[in-house]
């Protein structure tokens, strides 16, 4: 049904795209009737970030031919997070869709989600939780590795990029100005009226995943960084032990000294202190460092994404707000 208060669509499926070219089309006419066999008023905003293949151009054809997509081209590669922070804040939905564009997450269980939020108007977000994943094995090492270091394990919800929020959890997210943006993160933070859904996920139709090893790492990394303060934990708990480790080992060598056990300064003993003492320093530094360098860039001002294009048909909506702006 359709929004009455703001004529807007009661849903908004976002889609962020890279390198999707072989995908797109089968991608669309999946989503189209999945979506219309939902009978609810939707939206479908793709954005492109800036492929370098014809994701753009296909994307733009997609958006003139269908008057309820738009089609967003950005100006820069700004990565997934920030390609998805775009389609919300173009979003008009009452609810909204995020999904990927390799066709893991079918566009058939779509309604599962929405349905679940419908059925609870207490739930803010309704989180896709796969039966079976279909990552490699590094990536859901990964994926499990940073669902510990997130505590999912302890509230026993699922975390993926296949989810349902509220419009209220959507305005919460587009206020987080942080210029590395994980919008799990950012959810569990603002709010707990979270549930999963089981869903299917598949194996990636064509082609190989944009995210190499490398690039998990980092992004792995940088949500450390952004969102906990696990490694600082790590170097004051490490200080402490190390701090009683040292106490104790002192009052043994001192111990020894007085029984006459130690008939020769021990240089070994110190040279081993210090090259331990000096690198438990360095790697303190090093994480510090690690946080200046995201403090700098959080403070520095650089725009998230800046958008080239946005297609849509003529006689699609237009945005009283100006959205459609410099972001």
């Amino acid at each position: 049904m359709q929004n009455e208060k703001t004529n807007c669509p009661e849903l908004s499926v976002v889609i962020p795209c890279y390198n999707s070219e072989k995908l797109i089309h089968e991608l669309h006419q999946r989503l189209i009737k999945a979506l219309d066999s939902m009978q609810v008023a939707y939206e479908i905003i793709y954005v492109n970030d800036d492929s370098p293949d014809h994701t753009g151009s296909i994307l733009k054809q997609v958006a003139l031919e269908n008057a309820n997509v738009i089609a967003v081209d950005l100006m820069f590669n700004s990565g997934q997070f920030k390609a998805l922070l775009c389609g919300l804040e173009l979003s008009r939905g009452s609810y909204v869709v995020t999904m990927d564009d390799d066709l893991q997450h079918p566009p058939e269980e779509i309604y599962k989600l929405y349905h679940k939020i419908k059925e609870n108007d207490q739930l803010d977000a309704v989180i896709g939780r796969y039966l079976k994943k279909k990552h490699s094995f590094f990536r859901n090492l990964g994926s499990l590795f940073m669902q510990k270091l997130s505590g999912s394990q302890r509230t026993g919800i699922k975390m993926t990029s296949f989810r349902c929020l509220s419009r209220n959890v959507v305005e919460i997210i587009l206020m987080h100005k942080t210029t590395s943006p994980f919008i799990g993160s950012i959810i569990r933070k603002s709010t707990r009226r979270i549930a999963n859904v089981d869903v299917e996920h598949h194996a990636r139709a064509q082609g190989k995943s944009n995210y190499s090893l490398k690039k998990l790492a980092v992004t792995g990394i940088d949500r450390i960084f952004h969102y906990t303060s696990v490694p600082l934990k790590l170097v004051s708990i490490s200080g402490i032990v190390i701090s009683i480790g040292s106490f104790a080992a002192a009052l043994y060598y001192l111990l020894a000294y007085f029984m006459g056990h130690i008939a020769l300064p021990g240089w070994t003993t110190l040279v081993l202190l210090i090259n331990f003492y000096a690198g438990l320093i360095i790697l303190s530094i090093g994480i510090i460092g690690e946080y200046l360098i995201r403090i700098l860039g959080e403070v520095s001002g650089s725009p998230r994404y800046f958008i080239r294009n946005i297609y849509r048909r003529q006689d699609h909506f237009v945005n009283p707000e100006g959205k459609y702006d410099q972001i």
